[in-house]
């Protein structure tokens, strides 16, 4: 009998059909057209008017390969607003591949509970709840990053019903910051980011009574010294399964760029030092978190994860960093896992294979799990592996960072 695993999608801004795909997408010849989504309405088609032409993206396409590739598998793909606690226990295990409860922050509270509830009750959600906690909430993960001695920019954690104007603003001064970025916890898409200058905002207040104000529902700010070097230097973007490298990605903010475009790099074109410094610090990154388990409890190595890894070659003003300003200091930025963007159509070879035979591998491993059961409790095992553009109507294709 084959193995029933569900995938969760809800991608508009991850491409596989594609002109610089250089994989052959004739597979996806017989995908139905509702799994595709408009390029204009980012909708799905089953939400568009007949005639409307979209595109696959990566998280139908991972699936839907395994669908043709892997017969001992039945693919569940799962819109958005389908998810529910009884559809996801129906499947031996559900993927975020897509849509999670980040992307419920720009719907309604609702929404967002019933999804909540959903992950944390239905017991096979890959990665696991705590997982999936443990980097939404970023002071959780950079906390023990900090422990753990990974490099990372000067940060202050600016918690909901802790944090006022007055009291962020007099911490930064204390700690000697120019100027400084805000980020959020619970955020995609860059909204709620923004660069300020401690010398404007003592002179007018209400900038950050502003930025309060409208985002006071905010679990936490991510507040950071700007680094200066950041935008002008590569971000390495890190690809890890199983706690094993697969690919990198680098790009370049359009700022920093002689004709205003981003620019995306991979393979060999990704500088030595720049892939080389990103692959140890994101090695170290999957240490701090929680071990994955599999829904029988067993634990496994980890589904995917992406770290991203900055880079300084300017003076830092934090009071208790030293990083040389005569050097490149590479630092994490961020981690995100498996609702992520893949970028396969930059890459020089064709993964969406690879991916399908990781994800399907993964759901026979826990299938294993499943039918052997286990009988020492988790805390006696052995850890393995390593450890505001507005969303689609109607939950459909809500993109992803």
């Amino acid at each position: 009998m084959p193995i029933r695993v569900g995938f969760l999608i809800g991608k508009d801004t991850d491409l596989v059909e594609d002109a610089k795909y250089v994989g052959d997408a004739s597979f996806l010849s017989d995908m139905p057209d509702k799994y595709r989504v408009d390029p204009e309405s980012k909708e799905y088609l089953k939400d568009c008017e007949d005639g409307t032409k979209g595109f696959a993206h990566a998280d139908v396409a991972i699936p839907w390969y395994i669908h043709k590739h892997h017969k001992d598998i039945e693919v569940d793909m799962i819109f958005p607003e389908d998810i529910s606690t009884k559809r996801l226990k129906s499947n031996l295990c559900n993927f975020v591949i897509g849509y999670d409860v980040i992307n419920t922050m720009f719907e309604d509270s609702k929404r967002q509970s019933t999804v909540t509830r959903a992950f944390k009750q239905c017991g096979n959600i890959m990665p696991s709840w705590k997982v999936q906690d443990f980097i939404y909430i970023k002071s959780k993960y950079m906390n023990a990053c900090l422990k753990a001695s990974i490099p990372m920019a000067p940060t202050i954690f600016a918690l909901k019903d802790k944090r006022s104007p007055a009291k962020l603003l007099k911490e930064i001064k204390a700690r000697g910051w120019k100027t400084f970025v805000m980020k959020q916890s619970m955020m995609a898409f860059s909204l709620g980011f923004c660069k300020l200058k401690v010398e404007d905002c003592e002179k007018d207040p209400s900038i950050l009574k502003k930025y309060f104000k409208e985002y006071s529902d905010c679990p936490e700010y991510v507040v950071q010294e700007c680094i200066e070097g950041f935008s002008r230097n590569w971000e390495t973007r890190v690809f890890w399964f199983n706690g094993e490298f697969l690919y990198a990605i680098a790009n370049k903010a359009a700022v920093s760029t002689e004709d205003g475009q981003e620019v995306i790099i991979t393979g060999d074109d990704i500088p030595a030092e720049f892939l080389e410094s990103a692959k140890r610090i994101g090695k170290a990154a999957l240490e701090v978190l929680p071990q994955l388990t599999a829904p029988s409890g067993a634990p496994i190595p980890m589904t995917l994860i992406r770290t991203d890894i900055g880079c300084s070659d300017s003076k830092v003003f934090d009071k208790d960093t030293d990083w040389d300003p005569s050097k490149r200091t590479f630092f994490l930025n961020e981690i995100e896992y498996g609702g992520t963007t893949y970028f396969i159509r930059h890459l020089k070879e064709d993964f969406v294979p690879k991916w399908a035979e990781l994800y399907a591998n993964k759901a026979r491993e826990i299938s294993a799990h499943q039918e052997n059961g286990t009988d020492e409790p988790p805390s006696k095992r052995a850890r393995t592996g390593t450890a505001m553009k507005k969303p689609a109507a109607k939950a459909s294709a809500a993109g992803r960072r």
